[in-house]
């Protein structure tokens, strides 16, 4: 080991950063009153074995939308931010650099919704006009007015999410996770990608 140059950590953990608060409440409160409005489809799961995308929770898949909405700019430009300091977090001067990263895509979960266990090795995302697979993975949630909803990684990892907190961690098969069924309410989060 080179004196002074930061190493490699061995915990899986160590890379999932969870930061607090980090959208503000309301811009948190103004998406969530837009997205009320656009629409969305059932979520599915691209097999690039198949060359089929279709849902892994049968009647319990969660809803999703690429839709635009006034305020999705900003929450874009939000990002921008969360992935210069998760790279400040990590500290890893041999990993200075990423080519860009995905407008958020919305995420609804009503009553009994949940997400199948899987991690975001997409490569559907990243064979048009953007090339290669996604690195990070951001996470937030725009509300907390729901119950069940829980995000659980490493299969048994349950991350508590408020209103405005984000979540990133690395896109590889080494971060397994999935969203229990909300019990009651709607939860409402969005998705980004860094490739």
């Amino acid at each position: 080991m080179v004196s002074g140059v930061n190493t490699l950590k061995r915990d899986l953990q160590h890379y999932v950063k969870h930061f607090k608060s980090h959208v503000d409440e309301n811009l948190c409160d103004t998406l969530v009153n837009e997205i009320k409005t656009i629409e969305f489809k059932e979520h599915t799961f691209y097999d690039p074995q198949t060359g089929q995308a279709k849902p892994r929770s049968g009647s319990q898949e969660l809803s999703m939308s690429n839709e635009d909405c006034p305020s999705k700019p900003i929450l874009t430009k939000e990002l921008w931010y969360v992935i210069h300091d998760y790279l400040t977090y990590i500290d890893m001067p041999w990993f200075v650099s990423w080519s860009g990263y995905t407008p958020p895509r919305f995420n609804k979960y009503d009553e009994d919704k949940k997400m199948a266990l899987h991690c975001d090795h997409i490569h559907s995302m990243f064979d048009g006009e953007r090339k290669g697979v996604p690195i990070l993975s951001i996470l937030g949630v725009l509300n907390d007015d729901y119950e069940g909803g829980e995000f659980i990684m490493f299969d048994d990892t349950k991350i508590k999410f408020d209103k405005g907190d984000v979540l990133v961690f690395p896109s590889l098969f080494l971060y397994p996770h999935k969203v229990e069924p909300v019990k009651s309410g709607t939860r409402y989060s969005y998705i980004s990608w860094a490739w």
